[in-house]
């Protein structure tokens, strides 16, 4: 009888990864087609996912077969209840802890031997943190096997039947979706991450520490959360109103206060940053309008944003899209975890290039700006907040209340900002270049200038814990409130002249405008201009606009209505007199002839004396 050559094939996860491997291979002898599906069950908040394994092999030769199977997960993962049979029955597995794993060994009871014979692995067990429930949002991580060529491979998750959760986000785009059931079938990818919802909610307080060192009152300026395509900010309360607020070139939201001399001050901001999957419509065209003077400074190289001698050190020729140069960065640089809580130096692009093995967010990011603005591409800087609940898969590191950083560039067929980031698939694998997630809170954006506004967090006098940020489940509400303050408008007006009028207004809702219409009615009396288009109008915000009102009617007294709309709906009413023009000119007649009478009597009681 032939000799049988036994051979064992191991599955091994570790960090979210899987990994199937033979120990004796002298060729192609077996084929394996996996099936893994994840069924989702939430109870209290919680997803609890039994996970099922139909591992098919197929023996390509006669001579050998696969006798036993080997899974080793680390002891973080939450397993339960392992259950394995094969095509005989009930299996019993073998379950060693080892360090930080658990190895789970299970063997055919017995296998099926020949050419073409299929045997059958069916491996179940129970785990509760492949799935979390973020705020408004289930997130999923999965891992992904390293198959060969022949193998085939799917993944199905199924969705609680009750369940109202749509996929807002999947990396990479799923095969097929039915029903309640998302399917990858062979997926490339080192990891599967979906989404359940289309944004995300967190509630946020934020300290800025402000101190006058200066003998003399002096203003500084703080940078409260911005607006941009995938972000609306909800203020709840910021404690101190500021003097005044502008929007700087970038679209930073930036807040102006008055410091007394050596007056000490803290700053708190209080709200709710909803950050969605998709771009905001209301705001992409105030966006794009503002690439036309941006594009002055978008491709300039700056301090942290330049490679001297970038030719001698780079192959800038085979550089060709934005794809390559986000996967140059990735594979280039390699990310420090050792540096996460030490105070270093920003390096900058040209330092990351020599030191590809000390590099942390700032230099995936410095680096994919300076290749970016090397090839014409509009690119910048955002600094934020990174949600997590792994740092090891998607680490935070920036020392100040662990903040992050991440590159934006301009899709000029799109129209569109897109944001990526280098750092997170470089330590997680996850596709963060063709589409984003729901756990990158913006601070500040860098444009202009890579260390101005500073992000918040970064206000310190001391030691302090300046960020507190959670997911939430509750959707915040917009109340909309318009201030409007009429210097001069007249109370009275003739059907000839025209009138100069100046109003003020202040935008005191809870979030920033865009794209608004402010616009002036009335029937009786002509304006000029009749309305005016609010691209931008941040909360706090002051905008001073100038009108011209002239009667419509004429040779007639009537009271006339003023209205003043914003977005459609009336937030202010007056009436306005008007009269016709010779009633002005018979009072100026009536006055001009008493004053002459009188300058008469004066003259003749003179001459007579």
């Amino acid at each position: 009888m032939e000799k049988i050559l036994k051979t064992w094939r191991s599955f091994f996860l570790i960090l979210f990864f899987f990994f199937f491997y033979p120990k004796i291979i002298w060729a192609r002898d077996y084929k394996v087609d996996y099936q893994v599906e994840y069924f989702l069950e939430e109870k209290e908040r919680r997803i609890e996912s039994p996970v099922s394994f139909w591992i098919k092999i197929t023996n390509l030769l006669s001579s050998v077969y696969v006798e036993r199977f080997t899974l080793t997960f680390p002891s973080s993962f939450l397993i339960k209840d392992f259950k394995a049979k094969d095509d005989w029955g009930e299996i019993t597995p073998q379950i060693e802890k080892l360090n930080d794993t658990i190895k789970v060994t299970v063997k055919f009871s017995n296998p099926n031997i020949g050419k073409d014979s299929v045997n059958n692995f069916y491996l179940n067990f129970y785990q509760d943190n492949l799935f979390k429930v973020n705020g408004n949002i289930w997130e999923v991580i999965l891992p992904t096997i390293e198959k060969e060529k022949e193998d085939s491979y799917k993944v199905i998750v199924h969705l609680p039947k009750e369940s109202k959760k749509k996929i807002g986000l999947a990396k990479p785009k799923p095969t097929y979706i039915l029903n309640n059931q998302i399917i990858w079938e062979n997926p490339k990818e080192k990891t599967l991450y979906a989404v359940f919802g289309d944004e995300q909610y967190y509630k946020t307080t934020l300290y800025y520490h402000l101190k006058n060192e200066k003998p003399y009152p002096v203003y500084t300026e703080i940078a409260l959360p911005p607006d941009t395509l995938y972000q609306k900010v909800f203020i709840e309360k910021i404690d101190q109103k500021p003097f005044s607020v502008y929007q700087d070139d970038d679209g930073n939201f930036l807040a102006r206060y008055l410091l007394k001399p050596l007056e000490k001050k803290v700053i708190v901001f209080d709200g709710v940053i909803s950050v969605y999957t998709k771009p905001r419509v209301e705001i992409r065209d105030f966006i794009n309008k503002k690439i036309k003077d941006q594009s002055k400074y978008l491709l300039s190289s700056k301090s942290f944003w330049e490679i001297s001698e970038i030719e001698k050190k780079i192959n800038l020729s085979s550089l060709k899209t934005v794809k390559d140069i986000y996967d140059f960065v990735v594979d280039k640089l390699n990310y420090n975890q050792g540096l996460i809580l030490k105070k270093t130096e920003r390096k900058g692009a040209n330092l990351a290039l020599f030191y590809p093995n000390q590099a942390v967010c700032t230099e995936f990011t410095d680096l994919f700006i300076a290749l970016a603005r090397e090839k014409g591409i509009f690119s910048r800087e955002v600094e934020g907040y990174g949600f997590t609940q792994d740092e090891k898969l998607r680490p935070l590191t920036l020392t100040s209340d662990i903040l992050h950083a991440w590159p934006e560039y301009y899709d000029d067929e799109k129209k569109i900002w897109v944001p990526v980031d280098p750092t997170w698939q470089d330590t997680s694998g996850i596709d963060y270049f063709s589409s984003f997630d729901l756990n990158h809170i913006t601070f500040v954006i860098h444009g202009k200038d890579p260390s101005y506004p500073v992000s918040a967090g970064m206000y310190k006098l001391e030691d302090s814990s300046d960020i507190v940020l959670k997911p939430v489940s509750y959707k915040p509400k917009e109340e909309i409130k318009i201030g409007i303050k009429i210097n001069n408008l007249p109370k009275k007006i003739d059907d000839k002249n025209f009138y100069l009028v100046n109003l003020v207004l202040e935008n005191q809702s809870n979030v920033s405008l865009f794209g608004k219409k402010i616009t002036f009615e009335s029937l009786d009396i002509n304006i000029f201009p009749k309305e005016f288009l609010i691209e931008s109008f941040l909360s706090f915000e002051k905008k001073e606009l100038k009108i011209k009102v002239k009667s419509h009617i004429k040779n007639k007294k009537k009271a006339a209505t003023f209205n003043v709309l914003f977005d459609g709906k009336k937030v202010f009413e007056d009436q306005i007199l008007i009269i016709p023009y010779y009633y002005n000119l018979g009072l100026k007649i009536t006055i001009g002839v008493l004053f002459l009478a009188i300058l008469m009597a004066l003259f003749l009681k003179r001459k007579y004396d």
